[in-house]
């Protein structure tokens, strides 16, 4: 049954489908998150309002973090399928999709020379509805298109040791300079890494010759060299200074932006970020043990580990931690996960049981989330309640399956299970989270006010400074300090709109009083700014409209 399923191209095409609907889940009801997709859509956005596709800004301030890889490919979705006036996050969110589709097709094609073609599809499916990968695939971010090119550059590197000659070579230096495009040294890293383990463990480095082809390293330097060049130019070389000082070197020094967390985090992030395929972890596990025993075998066992092992120590040695930063490893744990499923019935106790552990663990927290989700930030209790239950029960029934050593209904279970949590997850509980979504609904209260006023421009201060505020409103929004807010108030000449963030106000009257002249509207907006971790409430008041003047 299995054979006649990915015969041919099938297995591709359902790989690719199954990755596409988990991402898909969230990308349309999901709100603009805080902070970096908005930043992310925001800038690109201004890109699309300038025209200027070499400098990356956000509203007047230059945004020199991360390439411009993914910025051009926003841009690219959204020119074709929206405009930057829409404000539509979903044409954002589509490179993310794409690159969450590229993880999982390159994790099958890596899968294909390492293992049994079987392994590799039920690898490459768990991948592609996996919690960490599926989430990223739906956010306007680098995350996911970089795993996405990682994971394309470590599977040419396969087929280049086992015979793929010069065309898995230019393939990968293709991803590897698409790979520093959208997110600099991480491509690299990860490829490098793998190389350095490889060669150290073998003592042999012949396999590596049709890398000095010399298209691939042309092609990577044709990729990568345009908009360097370009950047530098514009910037007089702030970009690449500002990059590693400002944003990359704090987060080797030190648990930048409150990102920071001692080594074992990833680690201990495996049972949620892993689900569907924890459960068969630890067979799997068990089996590259055997297999690195076993000279037919021992080369794909050592290429998983090199993989995954030495960039996830210095993942773990970084002061900085946040879950996705692991990403670009997972399709090797899937591929190890896919080993484990192949082996089920063969899997010592200890490793079934211990994988049944892991995997309920996961599940049960991603219930919890659920729940808490609907019962903490504005949504319903029935429907937290409701989708924590049909997703438990997914879960139990392939954690029963695991235990039972059936191999193919786990599997089915498995995705099940995950495309059901993302979709119930993602598209209900969330949306209808109404706390999560400040931004939008104060936005709201803001163009209806606008549109009251007449056809003319209102102008727009907030002391509420979250990124998705800006992409809601526009780039001409002003983020001010309160008292700020208050003089840019008073100096309007015409009708303007103020956003007050009450948690960020203090206790001068005068100020206060001096917001809360000419105000001929006014609406309370109510929620939880998750970024800060606090209730917020927003006020939004129309000023020297006609009414009030």
């Amino acid at each position: 049954m299995m054979d006649q399923l990915i015969a041919g191209q099938r297995a591709w095409w359902i790989i690719a489908a199954l990755a596409a609907i988990a991402a898909l889940a969230g990308v349309f009801t999901v709100q603009p998150l805080d902070r970096d997709e908005s930043r992310y859509a925001q800038a690109t956005a201004q890109m699309l309002e300038t025209g200027d596709f070499v400098e990356i800004n956000y509203q007047d301030a230059p945004r020199h973090k991360k390439p411009v890889g993914i910025y051009w490919m926003q841009a690219l979705t959204v020119g074709l399928l929206s405009d930057a006036d829409a404000r539509q996050i979903w044409a954002y969110r589509l490179p993310s999709v794409l690159g969450a589709m590229l993880a999982a097709l390159g994790c099958f094609w890596a899968g294909t020379r390492l293992m049994s073609r079987e392994a590799a599809f039920a690898a490459a499916t768990m991948l592609a509805v996996s919690a960490l990968l599926a989430s990223e695939g739906g956010i306007a971010k680098t995350d996911a298109m970089l795993a996405g090119l990682t994971t394309m550059a470590l599977a040419a590197l396969v087929h280049l040791r086992y015979g793929g000659g010069r065309a898995a070579a230019v393939v990968f230096w293709a991803m590897l300079g698409l790979g520093v495009l959208v997110k600099g040294p991480i491509t690299p890293m990860v490829a490098g890494l793998t190389i350095g383990a490889l060669v150290l463990w073998e003592r042999r480095i012949d396999w590596l010759k049709p890398l000095l082809f010399w298209p691939g390293p042309v092609l990577a330097a044709l990729i990568i060299l345009p908009w360097f060049i370009a950047i530098d130019m514009a910037t007089g070389g702030n970009f690449i200074r500002e990059a590693f000082l400002d944003d990359l070197a704090p987060k080797l020094a030190s648990g930048d932006e409150s990102h920071g967390a001692w080594p074992g985090y990833h680690l201990l992030l495996i049972p949620l970020l892993t689900i569907p395929f924890g459960f068969f972890l630890l067979p799997g596990l068990y089996r590259v043990r055997t297999n690195l025993k076993a000279p037919e075998a021992a080369s794909a066992a050592r290429f998983l580990l090199a993989w995954i092992i030495p960039s996830w120590i210095v993942l773990e040695l970084m002061p900085t931690k946040l879950p996705h930063y692991v990403l670009p490893l997972y399709p090797a744990l899937a591929l190890i996960a896919g080993l484990g499923w192949q082996a089920l019935r063969e899997a010592p106790v200890w490793s079934r049981y211990g994988s049944i552990a892991v995997g309920l663990s996961g599940g049960l927290v991603f219930a919890a989330l659920m729940i808490v989700g609907s019962l903490t930030y504005g949504g319903s209790a029935v429907t937290g309640y409701v989708a924590a239950a049909i997703f438990g029960l997914l879960v139990l029934g392939q954690a029963i399956e695991v235990f039972r050593k059936r191999a193919m209904t786990a599997l089915t279970l498995a995705l099940c299970a995950s495309l059901g949590g993302h979709f119930l997850l993602r598209g209900v509980v969330i949306p209808g989270a109404s706390d999560l979504n400040l931004s939008e609904r104060a936005a709201s209260a803001a163009r209806q006010m606008a549109e009251a006023e007449g056809p003319s421009p209102v102008a727009i201060v907030s002391s509420y400074t979250e990124p998705s505020l800006v992409f809601a409103l526009g780039t001409e929004t002003r983020l001010l300090e309160f008292t700020e807010l208050a003089d840019a108030v008073s100096a309007a000449e015409g009708p303007v709109i103020s956003i007050e963030d009450t948690s960020r106000s203090d206790a001068d009257i005068a100020t206060l009083n001096q917001l809360e002249t000419n105000v001929c509207a006014v609406q309370e907006v109510e929620g939880y700014n998750y970024s800060r971790g606090r209730e917020t409430v927003l006020i939004v008041r129309l000023h020297n409209c006609e009414q009030g003047g």
